[in-house]
């Protein structure tokens, strides 16, 4: 009758076991798929996000800046964002303020720059200079995201177009009502280099 004890607590003992191990499993995998999904959320949330930014930085920034339209260009600055160009020289903080800037700026549109005619007049509604943002370096945290890009700005000179100038953006930006906006934009000329008056000669 011992011998028959025992093997019957052995066979309790092992289904015990086996339940204990199946239930494991079972956590095990349940866990691994909810992993798995949270995941995949996260990746589809970084896709959507980086989609949002590139057409920010490459579509809605560019187009606002080339047609002058200085409202739809400071709505996309967050309410406390900042635009610093010239090395600080020129700092705007919040939408407002950076419309006024650009509106009352006659190098931005603000007022006609010369009463001269030009020999290349440019069609009514036509851009006069066509920016184009590449190498975007992108960086997405959240609601926070840092960048950099390279920018070209095409215009008309001399009946011809040209790239009159070129340089980098370094910005930071984030989610502001669903959006994403500049918190900071900082704007670097980088080419053309500067140039120094020569020095003078010495005696």
């Amino acid at each position: 009758m011992n011998w028959r004890l025992a093997a019957r607590r052995a066979g309790k003992l092992a289904a015990v076991a086996a339940l204990t191990i199946v239930a494991a499993a079972a956590t095990g995998s349940a866990f691994a798929q909810s992993k798995s999904a949270e995941s995949a959320a996260m990746r589809m949330q970084k896709i959507e996000d980086r989609q949002a930014i590139e057409q920010l930085l490459m579509g809605d920034y560019p187009r606002a800046l080339d047609s002058a339209n200085w409202k739809a260009y400071s709505a996309l600055f967050a309410k406390d964002g900042t635009l610093i160009m010239q090395g600080g020289a020129i700092k705007r903080t919040g939408p407002p303020a950076i419309e006024e800037f650009f509106t009352k700026m006659p190098a931005f549109g603000g007022q006609a720059a010369s009463a001269t005619p030009s020999p290349c007049p440019v069609p009514a509604g036509t851009p006069r200079t066509m920016h184009v943002v590449t190498n975007l370096s992108l960086h997405i945290d959240g609601d926070m995201a840092t960048d950099q890009a390279y920018w070209q700005t095409i215009a008309t000179r001399d009946c011809k177009s040209v790239v009159a100038g070129s340089g980098h953006y370094e910005d930071t930006l984030k989610r502001e009502d669903g959006k994403w906006r500049f918190a900071t934009r900082e704007i670097f000329d980088d080419l053309p280099p500067k140039t120094t008056s020569a020095a003078a000669p010495k005696p």
